[in-house]
């Protein structure tokens, strides 16, 4: 395992994360390569605290290089973000792709990905595509669902890459952790907010990240979609249903039923509760109300990432960028190519980070992570 890819969210990277790092390491990993995401997070959230600062997290943890899976992949459903993911590692030139897992046995997510693969959606118009794929596979976690995809996009754009995965270890993703496990991102982000995060230990918290918290929190770049709900339901009660029906995850009425239930709810989550149904999970509908906002279509989701931001790196990974031949990789703004599939990701990032912006405690201007400079961390130092 000479490059070793990992697709993530770290949002916020805890002590799980930080374990799976180091279990790579003892099973031969030269470098780790993070692909990460951006300042979208795919259940249809805003990642909590900035890019920048996830990536400085995970290179103090152990990552040897980070890049950004970039809007709208990393709000996409397992499916596309898992491509979208796999496509550009395997571009950048990792030959493995590591995984957390609640099962923690590959053999066993192979036959599942080729169950998957057969899978064709219920005639039953009460249950939706998603809900009826995933109850073909059994009672499957999330880490597992999206393992899964992994495996299926291997197939398609990387049939020369390796997957391994490490059991998941602690809380699950809505779970509070018990008897001092690793926590899941959902708790820690609770812990943030009611000013907690400072309670966990190292194992389970990490210095790295509790630092990045701190610097968030100073900086007033806690992100919060409660603070921009007011422009959501703006959007969503004065919507042009026809054209934002087109629009990813938008289709078969939801766009209906979004605008309506925008016009009679005071808050999102009471405009997602008037249009919940059994049909749609929560996710869809969440990923459904941003993605009308920022006229996301399918062809964005499907199309192959031109470029790929650089984020973050320690000294000695900075070499892993010039071995790099399938993908451009940016790290300014001013050197994005100038063709129509490149213009149109910085269109829709930028969009999207319109939106971010302003969900901040300390609100600034659209470009500012845009223009951010990667940051070369020396393992001894603190970002």
């Amino acid at each position: 395992m000479k490059n070793v890819g990992i697709i993530c969210e770290y949002n916020p990277l805890h002590g799980g994360h930080k374990y799976m790092i180091s279990r790579l390491r003892e099973m031969g990993a030269e470098r780790i390569v993070c692909l990460m995401s951006g300042n979208a997070v795919q259940r249809g959230d805003l990642a909590i605290m900035p890019k920048q600062l996830r990536s400085a997290s995970a290179v103090s943890a152990g990552a040897d290089v980070v890049f950004e899976l970039p809007f709208p992949y990393s709000m996409g459903s397992a499916e596309f973000f898992a491509s979208a993911g796999v496509d550009i590692l395997a571009r950048l030139g990792v030959d493995t792709i590591a995984f957390g897992s609640e099962s923690g046995d590959i053999n066993v997510l192979r036959e599942l990905a080729k169950r998957a693969e057969s899978f064709t959606p219920s005639e039953d118009k009460s249950i939706g595509t998603a809900a009826d794929y995933f109850a073909s596979l059994g009672d499957l976690k999330s880490n597992d669902i999206l393992g899964i995809e992994y495996l299926k996009a291997g197939k398609r754009f990387a049939p020369d890459m390796n997957f391994v995965t490490i059991k998941r270890e602690g809380a699950g993703y809505h779970e509070d952790a018990q008897n001092g496990a690793f926590p899941s991102a959902t708790e820690i982000r609770r812990a943030i907010l009611e000013g907690n995060f400072e309670a966990y230990n190292e194992e389970q918290l990490p210095e790295d990240s509790k630092y990045a918290i701190r610097e968030a929190l100073d900086e007033g770049q806690i992100t919060l979609m409660k603070k921009v709900e007011s422009s959501i339901l703006f959007f969503w009660r004065t919507a042009d249903i026809k054209s934002v029906s087109a629009c990813a995850e938008c289709g078969g009425g939801v766009a209906e039923r979004l605008a309506a239930a925008a016009k009679c709810a005071g808050t999102l989550e009471e405009m997602l509760g008037f249009a919940a149904t059994k049909r749609y999970t929560d996710a869809r509908l969440r990923r459904a109300v941003i993605f009308g906002m920022m006229g996301v279509t399918l062809e964005d989701l499907r199309r192959r990432a031109p470029y790929v931001n650089f984020l973050g790196a320690k000294f000695e990974g900075l070499k892993f960028l010039s071995d790099v031949r399938g993908i451009n990789v940016i790290s300014k703004p001013s050197r994005i190519p100038d063709d129509a599939e490149s213009k149109r990701q910085a269109e829709l990032c930028l969009k999207f980070d319109a939106l971010y912006t302003l969900a901040m405690n300390y609100p600034v201007d659209v470009g500012f992570f845009h223009r951010q400079s990667p940051q070369v961390i020396k393992i001894d130092n603190k970002f």
